[in-house]
């Protein structure tokens, strides 16, 4: 029962985090005022901070403490259901994700809580993603691996789930789970991806977008 509880704690709220941010901030691929709309209609949303505490960072914050005191006993030789390789693998988004939603978290929705402008949100957002350090976007790459990291962990840990719960037990199942799950995270992971560039160099991806004047932080 722990193990399960465990396992639902961060695959439904990592889900909804993922699901939610991406169509919001994808809403950027059209342009400042298409983000702005979708910003300030989510900041609307009744008791929307408290909804996302309960309902997403408590029990991420739960699955992400456990999940680190299970990692001090290591992997057993063959780590099922994923295989050694997998479970790995898994583990080390896990890491990433962690650190990469604290980030988010504190950058972004902290922000937004203590009343910053979508206007002044969508400007800052563009200017951290298109920032370079000696010519390179420090600041976009980490977002994009951290995303990358937090799509990964989230489509082998739903697939896992769903062999440890019993949902998935033919090696067919196993099969076509795993390519759903394959599927979901490719599709989170290039959205997200066309996103980022998009932010970080201006690239448009959909044609009812419009060209948007450079802004910076302090832009209204």
């Amino acid at each position: 029962m722990g193990r399960k509880l465990f396992s639902l704690a961060g695959i439904v709220p990592l889900a909804f985090f993922l699901i939610e941010h991406t169509w919001a901030n994808a809403s950027a691929l059209n342009g400042q005022d298409a983000y702005v709309a979708t910003v300030d209609g989510l900041e609307h949303i009744p008791l929307l901070g408290v909804l996302e505490v309960a309902l997403v960072f408590l029990p991420l914050a739960y699955h992400a403490l456990y999940g680190l005191w299970m990692m001090r006993a290591g992997l057993p030789e063959n780590a099922p259901p994923y295989g050694r390789r997998l479970a790995i693998t898994n583990r080390v988004s896990a890491v990433a994700a962690l650190v990469f939603i604290v980030w988010h978290f504190w950058e972004y929705r902290v922000q937004a809580w203590r009343g910053l402008d979508p206007h002044a949100f969508y400007a800052t957002l563009v200017w951290r993603m298109s920032s370079t350090w000696h010519g390179f976007p420090v600041r976009a790459v980490l977002y994009w691996l951290g995303v990358t990291a937090t799509v990964a962990h989230l489509a082998i840990s739903a697939w896992g789930y769903g062999i440890t719960a019993g949902y998935f037990t033919t090696k067919r199942q196993k099969r076509r789970a795993a390519y759903a799950c394959a599927a979901i995270g490719a599709l989170l992971f290039v959205v997200s991806t066309s996103t980022v560039v998009s932010l970080a160099t201006g690239l448009e991806f959909t044609p009812s977008r419009h060209p948007t004047a450079p802004c910076t932080p302090q832009q209204k």
